[in-house]
């Protein structure tokens, strides 16, 4: 298939859709609570309340606005300019000072003289080909011992669905087994501290992973 056909970084996303579907439908509820459960108790075992943290893929700030209320300092990088309006008008109108959102891609990384206590990805790794340069990236961004906790697509039936959903909204989806990511993750030199699965069944559609550098 052309590359041409796919849409560019960032292209084609709907906040107001984004929100409706974990909202207001049963499946995007049931994947949201589960994905909460996860992401709340992994951060519940790192974050600190003067540490800074960047985001990539903030979305519409799903994490970011609790990450602000917990922490000293939220760097937000996110390719959709959509996205990144909805963002900032959410910040503002939450009162939160201490975000500052950036234009970019995760494969771009942030200056290499920025470290960062932790980093969440919450979805970017889905459309990055090459896991070890997405982790290599994430990983350049931490103190040393900082944290990080991020999510890939898996190699079952619903992310096999979940790529074909992407496949029509042009957008192309990179899935992985536990056992690659685990092994990649290692072999960049993070330290994997827990992993667990986000789904509506039992063998998940993204793994989530908490790991430090």
């Amino acid at each position: 298939m052309s590359k041409r056909w796919f849409r560019c970084s960032g292209g084609g996303w709907h906040p107001g859709l984004y929100e409706w579907f974990f909202e207001s439908t049963r499946m995007g509820s049931k994947l949201r609570t589960r994905e909460e459960e996860l992401v709340y108790g992994f951060l519940g075992d790192v974050l600190g309340s003067d540490q800074s943290v960047l985001e990539f893929g903030p979305g519409t700030g799903h994490y970011t606005v609790p990450l602000a209320r917990r922490c000293a300092r939220v760097v937000t990088v996110e390719v959709s300019e959509t996205m990144q309006e909805y963002l900032r008008e959410r910040l503002g109108r939450e009162g939160l000072v201490n975000v500052e959102t950036r234009p970019g891609r995760l494969q771009d990384g942030v200056d290499a003289t920025e470290k960062f206590d932790g980093v969440l990805v919450m979805g970017p790794l889905f459309y990055v080909r090459d896991l070890e340069e997405g982790l290599t990236v994430l990983k350049a961004a931490l103190k040393p011992g900082g944290w990080t906790i991020f999510t890939v697509p898996m190699q079952t039936p619903e992310g096999w669905l979940h790529a074909l959903n992407e496949l029509v909204a042009r957008r192309r989806v990179y899935l992985r087994s536990p056992e690659e990511t685990i092994e990649m993750a290692k072999k960049i030199g993070l330290k994997v501290e827990g992993a667990g699965k986000v789904g509506t069944g039992r063998r998940g559609l993204t793994l989530m992973v908490r790991a430090r550098a």
